[in-house]
């Protein structure tokens, strides 16, 4: 895993690089330039009124895969596909967070709709998995890390607006009607990747487990 820098880390989340480019910031790509670790996604979501969500939902990045980002996400690159939604695609905003194997990274403003899922743009947080799990294997290696991230900006959301996760809570893009799509992959499971969330939700006690339930949910989320 790579080593965060101390602005990366703990409260100093909101002196992370800020965006270079200012127009991208107002027209909606505002947070570009941030990074998190879990710690300080957690703080900065404290930050944000989230009563406008009712769900979280989740993608792949299918291209670029991992094999063609082998040190994950760069500020640069948020910059770039930034640059592609505004001027290539004409969008307003983008998706709110890309994951990879450590860092949670900022696209669009979490305090309002992005575009990520046409049936749920209007009530959900769009995140953002590096990886094409149509044929990487999200259960194993950095495939599995990079769930790990977006099992933890999940539960974070979740926590935040007091809902447990769920089918209606997490949604993954194929559950839109709209779309013939089957991000965020045919190798992710829904009740799978649930059971990620959970791992990391503060309404899931580990005391409210038997034994036997703690040890089939680790085998499920490490794919056994």
């Amino acid at each position: 895993r790579r080593a965060l820098p101390a602005t990366v880390r703990g409260a100093w989340w909101s002196f992370i690089a800020p965006p270079a480019n200012n127009f991208l910031r107002i027209m909606g790509f505002e947070i570009v330039g941030r990074v998190f670790d879990a710690e300080a996604f957690k703080e900065y979501i404290e930050t944000v009124n989230l009563d406008w969500i009712s769900s979280v939902t989740v993608h792949h990045t299918a291209s670029p895969n991992l094999a063609q980002r082998p040190k994950g996400w760069t500020i640069q690159h948020m910059r770039n596909i930034a640059d592609y939604y505004k001027n290539g695609l004409g969008w307003r905003s983008g998706p709110h967070l890309f994951t990879d194997e450590d860092q949670i990274f900022g696209m669009s403003s979490l305090w309002k709709p992005g575009v990520h899922a046409r049936s749920f743009n209007r009530n959900s947080i769009g995140i953002e998995t590096l990886g094409d799990y149509d044929n990487e294997d999200p259960k194993s290696g950095r495939g599995l890390e990079c769930w790990h991230t977006t099992a933890q900006a999940t539960a974070i959301i979740l926590d935040k607006v007091k809902k447990q996760p769920s089918n209606s809570t997490v949604k993954f893009h194929r559950n839109d009607p709209q779309t013939s799509k089957t991000c965020p992959g045919k190798l992710v499971e829904k009740d799978w990747f649930l059971d990620l969330v959970s791992n990391y939700t503060n309404s899931t006690q580990p005391q409210d487990l038997t034994l036997e339930q703690r040890v089939e949910r680790l085998e499920k989320m490490n794919g056994i």
